[in-house]
């Protein structure tokens, strides 16, 4: 709801004094504090007033010298408050008609009026599985309770082509940088059983065409399917580095958690349920809303290990390790 929109100041005051006597709020008395302190000062209209230095010394009693610019105190503690404001609203506050919001970027808080038939707090995401032959050929299927990420094999389509080793090896360089794709060594082979492909397995082919032209296709290879919109022909004057650009921008659109292959998993039931955790809290991190926050943290229960009372993660890095096999 806009700001502007006028809310009655007993209305703001009943819906925090519920937030503040919460079970969720109950272990956090400096962000109780907090959260009192920037509704308080807006209602007063004193909005302007609440900035990183006057939260530090008012909430956080910092001295006259304490400086937001290169003490993140304020903001790091707005992050938590703005994390578990989410989780109230998504649990014990799920039926509150009015919610209170910390834009990011800012310390001036915002206040939602929720209908109740509206409410989004039983919908929270989750990557739509359709179950079609790309998951169920040769009876491997790569759900069933496994942590297990798309695997990319790469390979060009004839010895010494510079312009695709190039590209290759800068692909390559993304193989310690991705969070939702792993990238196959370049002697490993795809896995086949009962002669088909691994239902997560796809290949890179790169292939030079002249001295300026790079042609790039990428297949699932279980189904024989061409992802489209990776597929084509790039102009290049041949130059590494622009090679580089190339090869960042294929990986950023088609290896990452909103690339092309996981749209291509999710979309042909392939996902399993480490991709869909991946793929929960990225949208979280995202959307910063209720239902996302709710699926993001039911995905990391189950797939992360995570206890009731646990924090969301949001480091891709720190999500990966704790939910792989090996955690």
């Amino acid at each position: 709801m806009a700001q502007d929109e006028r809310i009655d100041s007993l209305q703001v005051r009943g819906c925090l004094q519920r937030v503040l006597s919460s079970r969720t709020f109950a272990r956090s008395e400096r962000l109780r504090s907090f959260l009192k302190f920037i509704v308080e000062m807006e209602q007063r209209g004193l909005a302007h007033q609440l900035k990183g230095y006057t939260i530090g010394i008012d909430v956080f009693s910092r001295g006259d010298g304490f400086d937001p610019g290169t003490n993140p105190l304020v903001r790091v503690q707005a992050g938590k408050l703005r994390k578990l404001l989410n989780l109230y609203y998504a649990s014990e506050g799920c039926d509150e008609p009015l919610r209170i919001r910390i834009p990011t970027g800012s310390y001036v808080p915002h206040y939602e009026k929720v209908a109740k038939d509206k409410s989004d707090r039983h919908h929270g995401y989750t990557p739509e599985i359709i179950a079609t032959p790309f998951a169920r050929v040769g009876g491997l299927r790569p759900g069933n309770g496994q942590s297990a990420l798309p695997r990319l094999f790469i390979r060009k389509s004839a010895p010494g082509d510079h312009l695709a080793s190039v590209f290759i090896n800068a692909t390559r360089l993304w193989s310690n940088r991705l969070w939702a794709v792993a990238i196959a060594g370049a002697d490993e082979k795809p896995l086949f059983e009962g002669g088909a492909a691994h239902p997560l397995h796809f290949e890179l082919i790169a292939e030079g065409m002249g001295a300026h032209s790079l042609k790039l296709g990428l297949r699932h290879l279980r189904s024989e399917t061409e992802l489209s919109l990776c597929t084509g022909v790039y102009e290049t004057t041949g130059d590494i580095l622009e090679l580089g650009v190339i090869a960042n921008q294929f990986a950023g659109a088609h290896l990452t958690i909103p690339g092309s292959i996981y749209r291509f998993c999710h979309g042909h039931g392939l996902s399993t349920g480490q991709m869909q955790c991946l793929d929960a809290t990225y949208r979280y991190t995202l959307e910063l809303t209720d239902a996302a926050y709710l699926s993001a943290r039911r995905s990391q229960q189950q797939w992360a290990g995570l206890g009731p009372g646990s924090e969301i993660i949001t480091e891709m890095s720190r999500l990966i390790t704790l939910s792989s096999p090996t955690r």
